[in-house]
């Protein structure tokens, strides 16, 4: 039985693993890899199956379906740590470094190319970090607001078992002044937007005007 297979063999694969998960870098492969390691798949897997077909307990069919299973294996290993330095490279290019990517394949550097996009679209749109600021919002940004112990009926059976009005906990139409990170109020969770004009309880309302956060423009 020849283990060569067109121009590609098992061990060739295995040598292939080997460099790429010892190496930091990309090393330098043929620019038709992938072709080749797809012919040599499938022409071990004809080969195994044959053998099986033939005497499924012989050596040599056992031996070329062990063969099948590693290098489909190590074949996935290769492309994944391929992938991770591709998309490493990516990162450094969008960060302003001028990385080498002679060792690409064709494909590689497809997908190099349309990360580089992803990630530079990604950081534009995120730059400004004195603006957006973080994307988790910190303990000493949150609004404190004040909640309510009793909770109201749902549903109200007769107008006159209603409780009296309380201005405290009327509506208020107010104006957001600048972006609020999101809270959990008495009746939901409020995230507000600068420029929103918004319906609010005066409870809630209070709270935000003493922080600057708000213009009561009217009630509801």
């Amino acid at each position: 039985m020849a283990e060569q297979r067109g121009d590609m063999n098992y061990e060739d694969i295995m040598t292939l693993f080997r460099q790429e998960n010892r190496s930091p870098q990309l090393t330098k492969v043929d620019p038709a890899l992938y072709d080749r390691i797809s012919a040599y798949i499938k022409s071990i897997r004809k080969e195994s199956e044959r053998e099986i077909g033939m005497n499924p307990s012989s050596h040599a069919s056992m031996m070329l379906n062990d063969q099948l299973k590693k290098a489909i294996d190590k074949a996935k290993r290769v492309y994944e740590l391929r992938t991770r330095k591709i998309s490493l490279i990516a990162l450094r290019k969008v960060s302003g470094d001028n990385p080498d990517t002679a060792n690409l394949t064709p494909d590689e550097l497809v997908l190099f190319s349309s990360l580089t996009s992803v990630l530079a679209a990604h950081k534009d749109s995120n730059a400004d970090f004195e603006i957006l600021g973080p994307r988790t919002t910190r303990q000493e940004e949150m609004v404190e607001v004040p909640t309510m112990r009793k909770e109201e009926p749902k549903v109200k059976a007769k107008a006159e078992e209603a409780p009296p009005e309380n201005d405290s906990d009327g509506l208020v139409m107010a104006r957001v002044l600048e972006d609020v990170p999101t809270f959990a109020g008495v009746d939901r969770d409020y995230k507000l937007r600068k420029e929103d004009v918004v319906s609010i309880p005066k409870s809630v309302a209070d709270t935000l005007l003493s922080h600057g956060k708000i213009k009561i423009i009217g009630s509801s």
